[in-house]
């Protein structure tokens, strides 16, 4: 029995092999359609580059706010919270006590120090009365805060 009684398509002859008269259809990617995609690829993808990059940088400065606001949200819980042991509500004493005391940095988890800070508060002129109490919070070695708050402080007497 004949190979080719077998795979009757694979009957060619050996002039057409050599010649490639009817080989003509060749199927996939030449060299040259591999460069050109490439090139397109790359040409999108440097389109794309700056699009990341201010992604990632208003990830981070976004980080660095979040941060910030939850320290001044921290502090003003903490003044707000903040009484003798045997009083019911706060003197301006101690909310005074409490703004004097040095607030320590904080780093953020990108590593920027920020500095929070209270402004100076006065008491009330009579009583009861309120005591204005203002926390920022900035990066360290700027001016600028991030995040700032003002709250008001119930007082029942100076001390």
């Amino acid at each position: 029995m004949k190979f080719e009684s077998y795979f009757p398509s694979l009957e060619v002859s050996h002039s057409e092999l050599h010649s490639g008269s009817s080989i003509q259809n060749e199927s996939g990617f030449g060299v040259i359609e591999v460069v050109i995609s490439m090139f397109l690829l790359g040409v999108m993808a440097i389109a794309f580059v700056p699009l990341l990059v201010n992604s990632m940088r208003n990830s981070a400065t976004n980080t660095t706010i979040a941060t910030a606001t939850q320290i001044v949200n921290q502090q003003i819980e903490g003044v707000r919270a903040v009484r003798s042991a045997s009083a019911a509500t706060p003197t301006c004493n101690d909310v005074t006590q409490y703004l004097n005391v040095t607030l320590t940095p904080v780093v953020d988890p990108r590593g920027v120090t920020l500095l929070p800070q209270w402004s100076s508060t006065t008491c009330p002129s009579t009583y009861p009365g309120v005591v204005r109490a203002q926390v920022s919070v900035k990066k360290l070695n700027e001016l600028t805060p991030i995040a700032s708050a003002v709250t008001m402080v119930f007082v029942s007497s100076a001390a």
